[in-house]
């Protein structure tokens, strides 16, 4: 799945080893004087099945947490509960888990929100270790988040943030991908041969380029014989690595004006791409920017 580039993703962020343990507190509502709050799991079902490699949750951090939630539920019809702080919202469609919104508490400015993935592994020490051994950094963790399960949050080999997750219960089952949620997530990188033998070592993808229609190449990550992510080379010297997210709408053209309408912005747009979908790169209105893809339009 190609992601289309643009040098306004994230800004260029850079984050001190400090911020990155505000952003971890400010995550999960862990505030010093208060016990670490109970999560919703992954899934409302307990499948005690795990599906490693597959990203199983996404987690929003902005500066302002009512007015993403407010976005979020008007563009897409989340359902939104944000904390009686403020500073952490659960979101759920159809009365399925979606994601989690949760607030920066210092020193973050406006416009600098970001969506983090969460990938399931089966040992979240082993790969705390494997991340080390392979050149990435461990920020936060090994930590166990009540519910939710076992997490880490590092930085791969090229710089991208991420999070690995052995969530309680089980992942989430593979199922046909439905409209309004998250459909896929691909990494963007400058070093697409350093990543993927990072991502090789640490969750066990195998990785295929494939050359489309266009002439540009990705690269599908896939473990266990199922495809579960994608990575490509970024074009541009001031976008830092990073994971992007898609979601499925049933129309795009709709959605984006919703988009629009509701305060976010359209970064860049194309029609009939070469993977016969249409793909839209957003941003809400606090700067969290995702992908929208109308899947097959000719089918």
């Amino acid at each position: 799945m190609t992601l289309f580039r643009s040098k306004f993703m994230f800004n260029g962020y850079i984050f001190s080893s400090g911020v990155f343990l505000i952003l971890m507190a400010s995550l999960f509502a862990i505030q010093p004087v208060f016990a670490t709050p109970v999560v919703s799991p992954v899934t409302n079902e307990t499948t005690n099945q795990f599906h490693p490699g597959k990203v199983i949750w996404v987690d929003l951090v902005t500066n302002d947490v009512a007015l993403a939630a407010s976005f979020y539920s008007k563009v897409f019809g989340w359902d939104v509960t944000v904390n009686s702080a403020g500073n952490f919202a659960e979101v759920s469609y159809q009365g399925q888990p979606v994601a989690a919104i949760a607030k920066y508490e210092k020193d973050i400015t406006d416009n600098e929100a970001r969506w983090l993935v969460s990938i399931s592994v089966p040992d979240v020490e082993a790969t705390a270790i494997a991340v080390r051994e392979h050149g990435g950094e461990v920020l936060e963790g090994p930590v166990d988040l009540p519910n939710r399960g076992r997490y880490v949050l590092v930085t791969d080999s090229t710089g991208a943030m991420l999070m690995f997750l052995q969530a309680n219960g089980g992942d989430p089952a593979d199922e046909k991908p439905t409209p309004n949620n998250w459909l896929w997530a691909e990494l963007w990188t400058d070093d697409p041969a350093n990543a993927a033998s990072f991502y090789k070592a640490v969750v066990g993808y195998k990785s295929k380029t494939v050359r489309e229609a266009d002439g540009n190449t990705v690269m599908v990550l896939g473990r266990d014989g199922v495809a579960r992510a994608s990575l490509v080379n970024i074009p541009w010297e001031d976008v830092e690595p990073n994971w992007l997210p898609y979601l499925l709408v049933d129309d795009i053209d709709k959605a984006l004006k919703s988009v629009e309408t509701h305060g976010g912005s359209v970064v860049l747009y194309v029609a009939n791409d070469s993977r016969n979908a249409n793909v839209a790169i957003v941003a809400d209105p606090t700067g969290g920017v995702f992908a929208l893809q109308q899947k097959e339009i000719n089918k």
